[in-house]
């Protein structure tokens, strides 16, 4: 498998990955009810309001994933331990509301209420969201953590920013080595024969 087929899919997967997350923040996450004065009043948290978190990591993911087909091999390193740590913490941020509800809802129990110590009325209910975030999350992970470990194999198999640093350094031994004119052998073989070297 080549250098180029090998990051694409991973490449792909990252960014799935990454919309994926993206999108399953924009709806509910968290319903439940909270006394106020006149009653009970319906409070809801969406997956931007109850983790941030992921949200925006998701979307560090999505830029990172961009930089590691532009940048060269350490580049793609800083790019694929961004990744590995964004999918990490997204899925920690979208577990976290799966697994305590309650506490995404928490300011949106307050603002309903109006008091600072606002109850939930009865267990609040979680919707698949959250758990989709994850996988998302569970995706840039795995796509950081490929891209970290065969960028060294992609290196030596013909990775073009690493080719063109080998044509780069030939170039350079190539002007840097003597001329005919400068070279001692050159020289002697030229005395040898009769002709004046310095000519």
């Amino acid at each position: 498998m080549s250098a180029g087929r090998g990051r694409g899919p991973l490449l792909l997967t990252g960014a799935a990955g990454a919309v994926l997350a993206l999108a399953a923040g924009a709806p509910t996450w968290v319903t439940g009810s909270v006394p106020t004065a006149i009653g009970t009043a319906a409070v809801v948290a969406t997956g931007r309001d109850g983790a941030p978190a992921a949200t925006a990591l998701a979307l560090v993911s999505l830029a990172a994933v961009v930089a590691s087909t532009l940048g060269r091999r350490l580049a793609r390193t800083v790019a694929a331990l961004v990744l590995v740590l964004g999918g990490a913490g997204t899925v920690l941020a979208s577990l976290a509301v799966a697994t305590a509800p309650q506490d995404a809802l928490a300011a949106p129990a307050r603002a309903a209420s109006g008091t600072t110590g606002a109850v939930l009325a009865g267990e609040p209910s979680v919707r698949p969201w959250p758990v989709v975030s994850a996988a998302g999350g569970a995706l840039v992970l795995v796509a950081g953590a490929g891209v970290l470990l065969r960028s060294r194999r992609w290196a030596r198999e013909g990775d073009p920013a690493a080719t063109s640093t080998r044509h780069e350094r030939d170039a350079t031994r190539l002007r840097t080595a003597p001329a005919p004119g400068e070279d001692p052998a050159a020289a002697w073989d030229s005395l040898t024969h009769g002709e004046d070297p310095t000519r």
